[in-house]
């Protein structure tokens, strides 16, 4: 039964047609998948992330608030039995439940195997911290690690699509990313059709890509990426329960089932 049959859904975010650059990208990526037969066994989604299970393995995006539209209702039963590929292409689409469902499948499609992955000993934000050590550093995301990371950088640019106290004003963005040193962008820039941009406006940075939504996809590293942090799910079922009960990303990790790795290019 899909879980939104019987809940009332908020009001539709827009629209986050595929055009550009952005698409480019889009393209590089779903054609570098490195299991793209692999079938896909079962969907999750729960309020705040969805995940898709394919070949004994299991691939995470965040929703973004994004819930799925009436003729979306189905599109998990749809999916549920296509190859990754298949499913993966949903990226194109322009509504944000079926972009994120096809990033959950692309990124089951390209995650390591859980049995021959060695947990990183050094977190995304030490990476960061090192690499940005009195350099000009830039970042996208709400991430726990910010105010630390502010003492551990030389100088240390927030982006926010939102208006938020603090962060850089849009209209100084381009000026500000041109002078980077390193520059770390939270996965989800790429369901906001937002990544290919960042990458190209910040040519001289170390770029990393870190958070649960990030592809382990070689593509990335062909457009400018550096680093890649991102999870790898070891117990399906604990990470599943987390998921249905819409737990934030911090209690998913908590409850256990995910440890962290990251690929250099």
């Amino acid at each position: 039964m899909n879980i939104y049959s019987c809940t009332p859904t908020k009001a539709d975010l827009p629209d986050r047609p595929l055009e550009g650059e952005e698409k480019k990208l889009a393209d590089s990526i779903l054609s570098s998948i490195i299991r793209p037969d692999a079938v896909v066994e079962e969907i999750i989604a729960g309020d705040k992330f969805i995940a898709v299970k394919a070949g004994g393995r299991m691939g995470l995006s965040s929703l973004l608030g994004a819930r799925p539209r009436e003729q979306e209702k189905d599109l998990e039963n749809q999916m549920t039995g296509k190859d990754v590929k298949h499913v993966a292409n949903l990226i194109k689409q322009p509504s944000p439940f079926s972009i994120s469902l096809g990033f959950a499948a692309l990124n089951v499609g390209n995650v390591p195997d859980p049995r021959q992955v060695e947990p990183s000993n050094f977190p995304a934000d030490d990476l960061i911290a090192k690499l940005g050590k009195d350099q000009i550093t830039g970042l996208v995301g709400e991430f726990p690690f910010v105010k630390s990371l502010k003492n551990r950088v030389g100088t240390l640019h927030l982006f926010e699509l939102r208006d938020v106290p603090g962060t850089v004003p849009k209209d100084q963005w381009e000026r500000v990313l041109a002078g980077l040193d390193v520059f770390a962008v939270t996965g989800t820039a790429l369901l906001t059709r937002k990544m290919a941009w960042f990458l190209s406006r910040a040519p001289r940075a170390k770029i990393i890509i870190l958070g649960p939504t990030t592809p382990f996809s070689p593509a990335l590293f062909s457009h400018g990426v550096d680093f890649l942090c991102g999870s790898v799910v070891t117990d399906m079922e604990k990470v599943g329960q987390g998921i249905r009960a819409g737990l934030p990303f911090k209690m998913v990790k908590k409850n256990g089932g995910i440890i962290f790795t990251q690929w250099e290019k």
